[in-house]
């Protein structure tokens, strides 16, 4: 009995798949490339039997299937989504490991397996993939209410993956609400925070950060909250008629503006 484990064991070493090494690019930016590929390079001392597939998000979702010499197939999220005719070498056993996805879009996120197997032997090997999208908008409102208090609002939009946003006061984090919603493959994020302006410094630096972890991006919004606004100077008398002008522009009295006004609008009447 013992030999017969012992003969299997020797049989799986001489006979053994590797995989060598996986190249699957870690974030790619949506729209920057016409076509990515993922390869699952590997070595093996016999090919009977020998059988290629990719997986997305599990084992349970194959995409890509190729036995040799036969052509390869693509499958459920990547159907219609491969260029079956791409070879990554010459070797007639090799020459189809690899995937080349065409324009690869934001539902392509996620894990990929590569399955390299024979009759006696078998290897895997996974690796995650990000589509990113950065955001299309990105806001930062401060909104001083009569209750002493400051609401602070961050919103931004048209995000992939899912971002994370966070408010400071000064580089201190406030306690923040967030809200997010997926819409049509975007995210759109919205997080606020009510603070004391007694408890603020007379002069804080307010900032919103936004990240996303999966792509590694990060961005940042800052404003200047001043507890106790600066007094304005009262305009001195007639200041608009005869008060020194800015450098390149002139202060025309508001009379004559309202004249203008109304000859333009005047003007623009068509005779009858």
């Amino acid at each position: 009995m013992w030999w017969l484990v012992k003969l299997s064991i020797v049989l799986q070493c001489v006979h053994s798949v590797r995989i060598v090494h996986m190249r699957v690019p870690e974030v790619i930016q949506f729209g920057t490339k016409d076509s990515v590929i993922l390869d699952c390079d590997f070595t093996t001392d016999n090919v009977t039997g020998l059988v290629v597939k990719w997986f997305f998000m599990d084992r349970a979702q194959s995409v890509y299937q190729w036995i040799p010499p036969q052509k390869p197939q693509a499958l459920g999220i990547l159907r219609d989504k491969l260029d079956l005719t791409f070879k990554v070498s010459n070797n007639v056993y090799t020459q189809h490991r690899a995937l080349r996805i065409l324009n690869p879009s934001t539902d392509l996120t996620g894990n990929y397996t590569c399955v390299v197997s024979t009759y006696l032997a078998e290897d895997k090997g996974t690796k995650p993939m990000t589509i990113f999208v950065p955001e299309t908008r990105f806001d930062m409102i401060q909104d001083r209410l009569e209750d002493g208090y400051l609401n602070i609002i961050c919103a931004v939009e048209g995000v992939f993956p899912k971002p994370e946003l966070i408010i400071l006061a000064g580089n201190r984090p406030l306690n923040a609400k967030t809200s997010i919603k997926l819409l049509e493959g975007r995210y759109t994020a919205l997080t606020s925070a009510l603070v004391r302006v007694e408890a603020l410094p007379p002069t804080v630096e307010i900032l919103c950060d936004m990240q996303v972890p999966l792509a590694n991006y990060f961005s940042r919004k800052r404003d200047i909250f001043y507890r106790d606004p600066p007094v304005t100077s009262p305009e001195p008398p007639n200041s608009r008629q005869y008060g020194v002008p800015d450098s390149g522009t002139t202060n025309i009295p508001h009379w004559i503006l309202i004249i203008s006004t109304i000859a333009i609008y005047l003007i623009a009447i068509p005779t009858t």
